[in-house]
C-alpha cells in the first residue's frame, strides 16, 4: 500500500551503491517537474530509504512536502544491503549486459529537450505530482501480456522475480496505447502466475517517451568499490554448491589448478586421491612442499597432505553450514599458516586456483601476486588458474533461462568482465581475465611468465624467478592479513604477518603509515 507521508519522515541509507552526478540529478529533478512520482519510494518501517535515494534527493530541492511512500518490514543490514541492490537493478528494464556506462550513453545521445519542450512543470504539492496514487487503476493481465509478449525478456523477468519475492509486486507503468512502459518483467510474472489484474499507472502520449528514457536509462553510476567494496570480498568464499564431488571414501575431486599443468585434459575425479606414479610426476612438476593460498574449504590442501605433501594453506575466508564465515577457525587457519611460513620451509610452489574469480578488485589480486612471490622466493614459481574473459558468463550468448536466483546475475562496469551474483543475498563479484590483465597482476613481483594457457576458457599461469620489493610487501600484508569480515571486524592478523615475513626473508619492511623508525 502507497502511503503518502512527510518528505522528512524518511532518510537515505549509508550504504546506497549509487554515486550522484549533477548532470544526472538535473534529469531527475526534470522527471519529477514534468511526471511527478510515477513510482513510489520504499522504506523500512524507520524510514530507511531502499529505493528513491536520488528523487527523494531533488524532490526536497524544488519543494515537494509529501512523498509516496510504501513501507517493508525492518530487516537487518545485510538483508537491507541485498534489497537495495535488487532495488537499483530490477527497477529499470534492462538487459544482462546494460551496464551503467551503456545505458548512460544511450540517455546521453537522446534529445531530452525536445521530449519536455511541450509539457508543462506539475505542481509539487498537487496529486498530480503523485500518478502513482492518483492515476493508478487495475488492468486485466492477459490483454496486456499479449499487447506487449514480445518484450518479455528471461533476465529482466527473474529481476523483477526477484525483488517480488522480497518487497511485493511494484505497479508498471503504461502509455495511451498500453506498450509497457516501465516493469515488463512485473507483468510477465504476473501473466506466468496467472494473475487477473495488475496495478498500473499510465501516462500521456506526450509524457510517454519521457518517462521510459527517465524509468529505464536514468540510473546512477554502482560505487562498489567504496560502499560494498568489504562485503564483496567477504562474500568472496567458496560456495556450498560449488564444493567438489567424493567417492565412496569421502575423497574430495582435485581442484583443475592444482594439475592442468600437467595433465591439461584430465579431470578433477581422476584424483580423488594423487598416488603412485601419478603422485610421481605431480611432485617432479611441481614439488613436495607447498602452498594452497586461498585454501577455500581445505578439500585441496587434504588432499595434498594425504599423498605426503607438506601444503601450507592460507583461507581468509572459511566457512561452515550455510555459508557462514567462521572467524575462529580462520584465525586458527591463519596462524598455523604464519607458524610454517616462519620456520622457514621452502615453498617450491604456490597455488592461487580459483581464486582470483571471485576476488573483486584487481588491486586485492595484485597483493596476492605479491604475497606469493614473497612466499616463493628466491627459487620457487607460482602456478595461478582462474577463469578467462572468454568463459560464458563473459559472452553475449545465446542461453537458457535462469530460474535460480542464486544464479542471477548482472554486469558491472568497474573492471572489464565482471558480474554481479546473489545480489539479494551475499552479493559475489565473478571475473573473467584477459591475457593482458593475467600479465598486469603477476609483473610486478616476477620476472618470468614460464606459461601461460589457455584450458576450457581458464587460464593456467605459471611465474618464476620471484622479486621482493619490501613496501609492496608491507603494503600487501597489511591489506590481506586484515581483510574484513562480516561482523565488522578485521583479521588483525597484519603485526605478525609483517614479523614472520622480515624473519622469512631476512628484511625489514617500512612501518605502518609512513613513519620512521625510531
Amino acid at each position: 500500500m502507497i502511503k503518502l507521508v512527510p518528505i522528512e519522515s524518511i532518510h537515505a541509507s549509508d550504504y546506497n551503491p549509487r554515486k550522484n552526478d549533477e548532470k544526472r540529478l538535473h534529469l531527475a529533478e526534470l522527471s519529477l517537474r514534468k511526471l511527478g512520482f510515477l513510482l513510489p519510494i520504499y522504506a523500512t518501517e524507520d524510514g530507511e530509504i531502499l529505493s528513491g535515494h536520488q528523487r527523494t534527493l531533488v524532490a526536497k530541492r524544488i519543494g515537494f512536502e509529501k512523498v509516496p511512500v510504501v513501507y517493508v518490514e525492518n530487516r537487518d543490514l545485510k538483508a537491507r544491503k541485498g534489497v537495495n541492490l535488487m532495488f537499483n537493478r530490477a527497477t529499470n528494464d534492462l538487459a544482462k549486459q546494460d551496464t551503467c556506462e551503456i545505458i548512460k550513453a544511450r540517455l546521453y545521445k537522446m534529445d531530452i529537450d525536445s521530449m519536455i519542450d511541450s509539457l508543462p512543470d506539475i505542481d509539487p504539492n498537487s496529486e498530480e505530482a503523485f500518478p502513482c496514487i492518483y492515476r493508478a487503476k487495475h488492468m486485466d493481465v492477459v490483454r496486456l501480456a499479449k499487447k506487449n509478449h514480445r518484450k518479455f525478456n528471461p533476465h529482466i523477468r527473474q529481476l523483477a522475480k526477484a525483488l517480488e519475492n522480497k518487497v511485493g509486486l511494484m505497479p508498471i507503468v503504461i502509455d495511451p496505447e498500453e506498450n509497457v512502459i516501465n516493469g515488463i518483467g512485473r507483468l510477465e510474472i504476473a501473466a506466468d502466475a496467472k494473475r487477473r489484474v495488475i496495478t498500473v499507472v499510465p501516462v500521456t502520449a506526450e509524457q510517454a517517451e519521457f518517462a521510459s528514457a527517465m524509468l529505464n536509462l536514468l540510473s546512477m553510476d554502482f560505487d562498489m568499490q567504496s560502499t560494498y567494496a568489504d562485503d564483496l570480498r567477504y562474500n568472496s568464499f567458496m560456495r556450498e554448491r560449488n564444493t567438489r564431488e567424493t567417492d565412496e571414501n569421502g575423497n574430495c575431486a582435485f581442484g583443475d589448478g592444482f594439475f592442468k599443468g600437467v595433465w591439461p585434459k584430465a579431470r578433477g575425479i581422476d584424483f580423488f586421491t594423487l598416488e603412485g606414479k601419478a603422485l610421481e610426476t605431480w611432485k617432479k612438476h611441481y614439488g613436495s612442499s607447498v602452498v594452497d593460498f586461498g585454501a577455500g574449504k581445505l578439500n585441496n590442501t587434504r588432499t595434498l597432505r594425504k599423498a605426503g605433501v607438506h601444503c601450507a594453506a592460507f583461507e581468509p575466508y572459511f566457512v561452515t553450514f550455510g555459508g557462514k564465515i567462521h572467524k575462529e577457525k580462520v584465525l586458527e587457519i591463519a596462524n598455523e599458516f604464519l607458524d610454517d611460513v616462519e620456520s622457514g620451509t621452502p615453498y617450491s610452489t604456490v597455488f592461487i586456483s580459483s581464486v582470483f574469480n571471485s576476488v573483486p578488485f584487481i588491486a586485492d589480486r595484485k597483493n596476492i601476486a605479491i604475497i606469493a612471490s614473497a612466499l616463493c622466493y628466491p627459487d620457487g614459481m607460482t602456478a595461478c588458474w582462474c577463469q578467462s574473459s572468454q568463459a560464458s558468463q563473459f559472452v553475449q550468448t545465446k542461453r537458457k533461462v535462469v530460474t535460480d536466483e542464486k544464479k542471477l546475475t548482472f554486469d558491472l562496469d568497474y573492471e572489464p568482465n565482471v558480474v554481479l551474483g546473489e545480489i539479494s543475498g551475499n552479493p559475489k563479484v565473478q571475473k573473467g581475465h584477459t591475457e593482458e590483465e593475467m600479465r598486469e597482476i603477476f609483473a610486478p613481483c616476477f620476472d618470468k611468465v614460464d606459461r601461460l594457457d589457455m584450458i576450457s576458457k581458464f587460464w593456467y599461469m605459471e611465474v618464476s624467478k620471484p622479486t621482493i620489493d619490501p613496501a609492496a610487501l608491507a603494503a600487501a600484508l597489511d591489506f590481506e592479513f586484515e581483510l574484513p569480515c562480516p561482523d565488522g571486524s578485521r583479521l588483525g592478523l597484519s603485526d605478525r604477518a609483517r614479523a614472520v615475513f622480515e624473519h622469512r626473508l631476512g628484511i625489514t619492511l617500512p612501518p605502518k603509515g609512513g613513519e620512521e623508525n625510531g
